[in-house]
């Protein structure tokens, strides 16, 4: 289980990812996410927001700093690694390697984010990311996460 999550939501953010890369993040092909941006020095994890046709929150994942280009070592052969240690990557200008990840909601298979909106959790799908409600963390975090490694 992830470690236990402030009630601030100051470590925690919500983001959107694609279907295709949150599969390959899932079957460990790639072990590192990258943004155009650098998070906030706090955050130490991610929940996942699929987007279309998915658009559920299906994943938290437990992250490491964010590292500029050249700072994977070379030995992690995961997707993406190589083109964005050589700076090749057009929107990683910050990777963020996946430490350990979880599947959310007790064998739901997600929460769509018309649950999400219900709840008072998010208003749309996040564009960016978003910081987590203590509302959410209470609600999602430590119960009903299966752990995927």
């Amino acid at each position: 289980m992830p470690s236990r999550p402030s009630t601030t939501g100051s470590t925690d953010v919500l983001m959107p990812i694609q279907p295709l890369h949150m599969g390959r993040i899932a079957a460990r092909q790639k072990t590192h996410e990258f943004r155009g941006y650098l998070l906030p020095r706090g955050v130490k994890r991610i929940w996942f927001y699929t987007t279309a046709p998915a658009q559920k929150l299906r994943y938290v994942a437990d992250i490491g700093n964010g590292k500029k280009p050249g700072e994977i070592a070379t030995t992690d052969t995961g997707l993406g690694n190589k083109e964005f240690n050589e700076g090749k990557k057009k929107a990683g200008t910050y990777g963020y390697e996946i430490l350990k990840l979880w599947e959310v909601g007790k064998g739901t298979n997600g929460f769509t984010l018309e649950r999400l909106k219900e709840e008072g959790w998010i208003k749309g799908p996040p564009q960016k990311y978003q910081y987590v409600k203590a509302e959410m963390l209470r609600a999602l975090a430590g119960d009903g996460l299966k752990s995927v490694f």
